[in-house]
């Protein structure tokens, strides 16, 4: 008989402000134990069996060779690698179909969606009927830059008639705000902080993920023979585009507007969730509909419901150690 399966984590972050470590080390952790799979955070023994599966946080996947060379028997995982891809692992750990097909020269590339255990119960956002609407964005600075063109448009159109706060919640800016800034009254910048990101996004009536790029003026060239045609879309997104900003507006009530980033079609998909778009007038007809309050408190308890079905963490967590264990090292050696 097989000995059962153990997970040690190994990280150099252990910080809940990074994202990788609070949603794939600590809280993976957890729902590993209640899958009643011993899980701990660095917590190795020299004598390490092989049975123990050793998963390198974000921090410390460039120790990835050192490992393997201690550990040989032992299965090594890392997760959301950066910078220089470390193909050498036994698997990897993403966040998004998008990220798993870059890494794919590896085959074994698991996805675990980067849902928030911590707002799992949370109670969503009661809409009423208000004199000023605030639009919410939060995540990287860099994502702001995304307004240009269509966003940054329609929402100069959307305050011609409607009274609005753009309400930008990100970690410290390094520079002023320039390029994609809408040209409107009322935008406020809030630093991220995870004590108040809560109330912050509580704050905000409508939830906007901007994530691409558009390059259509880079590529005019049509020919019917190679299938290309003036109506294409042409746009750039990162190899590690996710669907986890729309995931926390979805938990606490707050309906979404993204753009056509493949993960985000995953919920989106469905328009009585939310709204995917790319256009200019796809922004603006999306934010005139959810002007309504009615409208919102609709698309959010939909947005929550399809949400818990699909990113269920305990069931992602359960596929995940299964695909672990049809791993050949691992099924090899136990």
């Amino acid at each position: 008989m097989s000995t059962k399966i153990e997970v040690c984590f190994i990280t150099s972050d252990i910080n809940d402000n990074s994202g990788s470590y609070r949603l794939w080390v600590k809280d993976l952790a957890e729902y590993f134990n209640e899958l009643g799979i011993t899980a701990y955070i660095n917590k190795l023994t020299d004598n390490i069996k092989s049975n123990v599966v050793i998963i390198l946080g974000k921090s410390d996947v460039g120790k990835c060779e050192d490992y393997k060379r201690n550990y040989p028997n032992n299965l090594i995982g890392i997760i959301n690698p950066t910078g220089g891809i470390l193909y050498s692992a036994d698997f990897i750990i993403v966040g998004s179909i998008e990220e798993k097909d870059s890494l794919a020269i590896n085959k074994n590339v698991f996805i675990f969606p980067l849902i928030e255990n911590k707002y799992r119960k949370i109670t969503q956002k009661i809409h009423t009927d208000k004199d000023k609407i605030v639009i919410g964005v939060h995540g990287s600075y860099s994502h702001l830059a995304k307004f240009d063109p269509y966003l940054k448009k329609a929402i100069e159109e959307f305050s011609k008639n409607v009274n609005i706060v753009l309400k930008i919640i990100s970690s410290p800016m390094p520079k002023k705000w320039v390029y994609g800034r809408p040209e409107i009254h009322n935008i406020e910048v809030s630093d991220f902080n995870l004590t108040t990101f809560s109330s912050d996004l509580l704050n905000c009536d409508i939830g906007l993920v901007p994530n691409i790029s558009d390059n259509t003026p880079l590529f005019k060239k049509t020919s019917k023979d190679k299938g290309l045609y003036n109506t294409d879309y042409f746009f750039r997104m990162k190899n590690k585009s996710n669907s986890g900003r729309i995931f926390v507006f979805i938990q606490h009530g707050i309906p979404v507007i993204a753009d056509l980033t493949p993960s985000n079609l995953h919920i989106l998909g469905n328009p009585e969730n939310g709204f995917a778009v790319f256009s200019k007038d796809g922004w603006l007809n999306a934010l005139k509909e959810l002007s309504n309050a009615k409208k919102r408190n609709t698309i959010s308890r939909n947005a929550l419901s399809e949400f818990n079905r699909l990113y269920d963490p305990i069931k992602w967590a359960t596929k995940l150690i299964s695909d672990i264990q049809k791993i050949e090292k691992y099924d090899k050696n136990n």
